[in-house]
């Protein structure tokens, strides 16, 4: 087989691989029944990592065109279906519909669909905020979920009320209240996670043209709701106090944002945390200007170290704080329950949009929750992730000032699940991912997380989902390719200069 592999190209390699083989049988090349190299011999021959060989060989089994058997090989088994041919009898079929023509453009596919994949086995992941799965309590959540069924039998598995499961709402209005937040259950709204807290906002507050405040950097997801083609936004830089409120005092004064949508706790991606001084102010800025403010608090029970801050919900006076937060992040990503807490008035107008979104939430996931959180199973569970979270996130930190290079920077988050690095200038860190995935190793470059202006030499590196062996190794090797491309830039520059120096003499 003659495969060709252009490096630097954006194709993933394994991508180029599963392509040219797919070529080869569908052009006769490859015929049913021959046998491919063995994944280490065609690593060797292209010079890449066997896991990329490996990710080539399970696309083309996916795709139903090869066959792997234990102690014989992998060999074709079929032809790529556009290539199989039709009995003579049977009648031409119409051309299959092009849905790429009928798409409306949609410019949040930049944020949500430009993410790195989630890698396959071999591969350590730097990339995703979620919290440590190897800690998840299943036994606990198991039990949990049997005795509600128990409890309500087949009610769980009936249609619910929009609003949520009224015991977990009065169990998160009650743990708003030991915070210092004033809001009752009649408060709260269930939702499917944070996502769709935000686009419930969204399509109930700001309309089409109207503009909207957001971090610049945040989270890629807020990004997709709020900077889409129907939508206007104005970026606000965040500095080492969170979002600077000169900037915001400024924009204030001369637009009329429906929003200030902002992450005041372990601020993602940056890591940083708004202090008590700065959050007041916010609060002050927001009510002189009748602003209301998304306050995303997702990482709030998150700490490792420092002393606890009141949320922006818990100060605020005038009822102007839309309080956004889920079970997510503290344990459980793929249940999805996550609530929104406002004024009784905003939330009736939410509620609505959720009944013309999907009806309701899932009644046994919320009645589930619910009985894991109130027999304190979730306490206990936040606490054991936090000790596990901080070890690895020292991993991380002790791992960056032994293999990063010195023109590297980086924060010392006090929670959270990241640590943002700014790389060396001269370092492309896009085209760092391309290289590292090819290690092993995948991060979330800068770029996601920007609305605006992003720099090109900025990532965060998540420590939550990995060991912290592998985030030594990881963080090594992502080291070795970052000083080994600072290298070739010093050499390129020195055979420039004497290039240079040559002309003039």
């Amino acid at each position: 087989m003659l495969i060709e592999l252009k490096r630097d190209s954006h194709v993933p390699l394994y991508d180029q691989i599963a392509g040219q083989v797919r070529g080869m049988i569908s052009r006769g090349t490859l015929r049913i029944g021959d046998r491919l190299p063995a994944n280490r011999e065609l690593a060797r021959m292209l010079g890449v990592n066997r896991t990329t060989v490996t990710t080539a060989y399970a696309e083309l089994m996916a795709d139903g065109l090869i066959n792997s058997h234990v102690g014989r090989g992998t060999f074709i088994c079929a032809l790529p279906a556009a290539e199989k041919s039709a009995p003579a009898n049977e009648q031409l079929r119409p051309a299959p519909i092009q849905w790429s023509a009928l798409l409306a453009d949609d410019r949040r596919d930049r944020w949500l669909g430009g993410m790195p994949p989630s890698p396959g086995k071999g591969f350590t992941s730097l990339a995703y905020s979620l919290p440590a799965s190897d800690v998840f309590p299943l036994d606990e959540f198991r039990r949990a979920v049997d005795r509600v069924i128990r409890k309500e039998r087949q009610v769980l598995l009936e249609s619910g009320s929009t609003g949520g499961y009224e015991p977990l709402q009065e169990y998160i209005a009650a743990q708003m209240a030991l915070t210092g937040a004033r809001v009752g259950p009649e408060q709260i709204l269930i939702t499917n996670g944070c996502q769709q807290s935000i686009s419930l906002i969204r399509q109930v507050l700001a309309g089409p043209g109207d503009e909207v405040v957001v971090e610049n950097p945040t989270y890629p997801g807020a990004l997709s709701v709020f900077c889409g083609y129907d939508s206007r936004h104005i970026g606000v830089p965040v500095g080492p106090h969170g979002l600077d409120l000169d900037v915001l005092e400024g924009v204030l004064s001369q637009r009329r944002p429906k929003l200030i949508y902002t992450i005041p706790s372990f601020q993602n991606p940056t890591g940083v945390t708004m202090d008590m001084a700065a959050r007041r102010r916010l609060l002050q800025l927001a009510a002189r200007h009748r602003v209301p403010i998304v306050e995303d608090d997702i990482y709030r029970e998150l700490r490792y170290e420092g002393p606890s801050i009141p949320s922006l919900k818990a100060l605020d006076e005038c009822g102007l704080v839309i309080y956004v937060s889920s079970f997510s992040k503290i344990g459980f990503p793929g249940v999805r329950v996550g609530w929104i807490a406002a004024e009784k008035t905003l939330i009736s107008h939410l509620s609505a949009a959720k009944r013309r979104s999907d009806l309701h939430t899932s009644l046994l996931a919320q009645a589930a929750i619910y009985e894991f959180s109130r027999r304190g199973l979730i306490a206990k569970h936040i606490k054991r992730l936090n000790k596990v979270h901080l070890e690895r996130r020292d991993a991380m930190l002790a791992a960056l000032v032994k293999h990063f290079p010195e023109e590297s920077t980086w924060n010392t988050p006090q929670g959270g699940l990241g640590v943002c690095v700014a790389l060396p200038k001269a370092v492309d860190a896009n085209q760092l991912l391309l290289e590292s995935i090819e290690r092993g190793v995948v991060f979330s470059p800068g770029d996601h997380f920007y609305s605006n202006l992003p720099p090109s030499n900025m990532a965060r590196l998540s420590f939550s989902t990995s060991t912290p062996a592998a985030i030594e190794e990881a963080v090594k090797r992502l080291g070795g390719i970052l000083k080994a491309r600072l290298l070739s830039l010093k050499k390129q520059g020195i055979a420039r200069a004497a290039q240079s120096y040559r002309a003039l003499v």
